[in-house]
């Protein structure tokens, strides 16, 4: 399966799992020694609440160098109101009493002079603007925006663009914590354009770390919170089922006795109503290798508990090319719609998107008229002469939701653009991003 399970955040970190509790608010040795880079002549701190509501509130902080340039940061404020840092992304947060540090995560740590660095977090509490920062240690004498007291207003004159990570007309969010954004952020020139036409599109989180769940748990709090946050759709992969790709590029998988458990503490992450992309290419590959266990009994069950937490489920279907529609329809009822709105198609793959809504149509006749989504991440060109990182191909369609009378929920970016399948045809390991592949992509979309 080409997928980007084994991508893990290097720059996301869950507040909650780093947090040292002090004495008399006083920051801890962990924090003291993450100021031992360099300090910076001047610094400048724009502190903007996104989004509050009762309880709780959302930042975000960008951190500018005024001074020489530096090899590591840390941002360092007092909370006044009781407020607390619960999740954080693009920085390592701890917090001790009132006094919170956010710190560089390694490939954010550079900063030239003029040069800045962003980062996000929830909080508890009230969404109240600190007074003074130090970077480094050094007092940030810029001033602090973002006034908490001002009630959001619909201006006309305003850009609502100004924000490239979240269109105006989109409904479904964009991640800035994925490799694609962190690799277009580092770009310059025709490579950024280019990038940036995968950055700044919604795709999907994908879910499949078996070996630690209550990690799993907290990428999945964290990247719903965001969206939630934003007022955006997110949209999540799960992708850890026993027997996971019979062994192949992304072979893995929980155990089987140990399959709902995951499910479960997954789950229980959930903030607000994603979108779920149910275990590509189970159904597809069922039978096909030993280890599968109850597959869809599995399914049926993670289906189930999802649902329960707030998900819109699709159960993957493989693709056009693959099963017939007849065998794709009579496996999705083995599995059943109690639970699962509808199905999932061409994940990870490159049929046209004509193609797949065809497919699709005939499918949801025989499962009655059950809706489906449609990954157009790499299809904007069709299918190569292989599944497995294939040259000559493009990016398709961009996501949006659909409502034209047909049984087509979306078309999504399931996979996401220049992560490698595996390492095939000249690729990294799977989910390893691969800039080459990225930019060729980018180029050849028809947008």
């Amino acid at each position: 399966m080409r997928t980007s399970s084994s991508r893990r955040r290097a720059r996301w970190a869950s507040a909650a799992a780093v947090v040292s509790l002090g004495v008399g608010g006083a920051l801890t040795a962990a924090t003291v020694a993450a100021t031992s880079a360099s300090a910076a002549a001047g610094c400048d701190v724009d502190y903007r609440i996104t989004n509050s509501w009762n309880g709780g509130f959302q930042a975000d902080v960008t951190l500018t160098n005024l001074g020489d340039p530096v090899s590591g940061w840390d941002l360092a404020w007092q909370f006044a109101g009781g407020e607390a840092v619960t999740q954080a992304w693009n920085a390592a947060v701890t917090q001790s009493g009132s006094g919170v540090s956010a710190s560089d995560v390694g490939w954010n740590g550079n900063l030239g002079t003029g040069s800045s660095a962003s980062f996000g977090f929830i909080g508890s509490g009230s969404a109240a603007t600190p007074s003074s920062f130090t970077m480094n240690g050094t007092t940030c004498t810029g001033d602090v925006g973002g006034d908490p007291t001002e009630e959001p207003t619909d201006d006309p004159t305003e850009d609502p663009t100004d924000d490239p990570t979240q269109p105006a007309d989109g409904e479904l969010y964009v991640d800035p914590g994925t490799q694609a954004y962190e690799a277009w952020q580092a770009a310059s020139g025709s490579d950024k354009d280019l990038l940036a036409k995968i950055a700044l599109t919604p795709q999907s989180y994908w879910v499949g770390n078996w070996v630690d769940p209550q990690h799993a748990r907290d990428e999945v709090v964290d990247y719903t919170s965001r969206a939630v946050a934003a007022g955006k759709i997110p949209v999540l992969t799960v992708y850890a089922i026993p027997g996971r790709d019979c062994g192949n590029h992304s072979g893995g998988g929980v155990e089987e006795s140990e399959y709902a458990a995951w499910i479960d503490t997954v789950a229980s992450g959930i903030q607000g109503e994603p979108w779920v992309i149910l275990e590509p290419d189970a159904l597809a590959q069922l039978g096909d290798c030993d280890g599968q266990g109850d597959r869809i009994g599995f399914l049926r069950y993670a289906a189930n508990s999802l649902a329960d937490a707030g998900a819109r489920v699709y159960i993957d279907a493989g693709h056009s090319a693959w099963l017939s529609a007849g065998e794709a329809a009579g496996r999705l009822q083995q599995v059943g719609f109690a639970d699962a709105v509808g199905f999932a198609l061409n994940t990870s793959n490159y049929r046209t998107t004509t193609e797949a809504r065809a497919y699709g149509e005939q499918v949801s006749a025989q499962v009655g008229g059950r809706p489906y989504v449609i990954d157009t991440s790499r299809n904007g060109n069709g299918p190569g002469s292989d599944w497995c990182n294939p040259s000559g191909r493009a990016l398709g369609e961009r996501p949006t939701l659909v409502d034209d009378g047909t049984n087509l929920d979306a078309l999504l970016w399931v996979k996401l653009p220049g992560e490698s399948d595996g390492e095939c045809n000249g690729g990294p390991a799977a989910g390893a991003w691969w800039q080459e592949m990225a930019l060729e992509l980018a180029r050849n979309a028809a947008w």
